[in-house]
């Protein structure tokens, strides 16, 4: 892990390439690709998700105007559908065939490759794009800003939710906390860098909201990385004191979704 000495921006050293890094993906322990629901972890991720689901919905009603949506980093397509039931246009794009193909069978929605995305091949304008847990993961992230700035309508919302490593959790579990996630994810914001980030690409950072549930499934991934066991009453509290933490300051929330305006 590198860190900038200035601003606490931090970035994964060494990472695969961008040609290579697929095969980090293509594994039953990637619940997003492969929506794996054996063990006591992703059973508790599965159950978390649909409460999480409903929590996103609300947050593009309350923030967004327009019904078209473009969900980058779509997995196996459980937000479009959430989406597409509420009465959104939707569309995906991801990287993953597998993730891709669930997403077609189990919803009947298309995801696009992000080839495509990146050559303009879907079309019109959108009112809204979302990257949930994605940017992170992002090589060309200057060209994934750019045409997400074109592809917007002048009302278009821009909603990002990310790790932050300010959290109490990354305190209690350091180089074990689960969000750094090596070597998938490549870019580690703090809001005070990502907001910079944004304003340098032309959009305005209009507000910032937690993931409720993130502390808590941060908390038990990362304790599992670790030689020492941990019960599991000790992990679900500490996701319990850094969620309230996030709560109280959402500066120091595990994750942070960035609600972004054009400017």
């Amino acid at each position: 892990m590198k860190e900038c000495a200035n601003c606490s921006f931090r970035f994964t050293g060494n990472p695969p390439s961008a040609e290579s890094a697929g095969a980090y993906y293509e594994t039953e322990d990637y619940i997003e690709h492969s929506d794996n629901a054996k063990g006591l972890i992703n059973k508790l991720y599965h159950m978390a998700r649909k409460q999480m689901l409903k929590y996103k919905l609300r947050l593009v009603a309350k923030h967004a105007e327009g019904k078209k949506l473009l969900d980058i980093g779509s997995g196996s397509g459980y937000f479009l559908n959430t989406m597409k039931t509420a009465g959104y246009d939707v569309n995906g794009v991801e990287i993953s065939d597998k993730a891709v193909e669930l997403c077609k069978s189990n919803f009947g929605i298309k995801a696009y490759s992000p080839d495509d995305f990146l050559t303009d091949k879907i079309p019109g304008k959108i009112d809204v794009v979302s990257m949930w847990h994605v940017f992170e993961h992002v090589y060309s992230y200057e060209e994934y800003f750019k045409l997400i700035h074109k592809k917007l309508n002048d009302a278009g919302t821009f909603f990002v939710a990310m790790p932050n490593h300010l959290c109490l959790d990354e305190t209690i579990y350091g180089k074990y906390w689960a969000a750094y996630d090596t070597p998938r994810h490549l870019w580690h914001f703090t809001p005070k860098t990502f907001k910079k980030f944004a304003k340098d690409r032309g959009f305005e950072l209009v507000k910032m909201h937690n993931l409720p549930l993130d502390p808590f499934y941060n908390s038990m991934v990362s304790a599992s990385y670790k030689e020492s066991f941990t019960f599991l009453p000790v992990t679900i509290f500490y996701g319990f004191l850094s969620f309230l933490l996030g709560v109280f300051s959402i500066k120091k929330a595990s994750s942070v979704i960035y609600v972004l305006k054009k400017k």
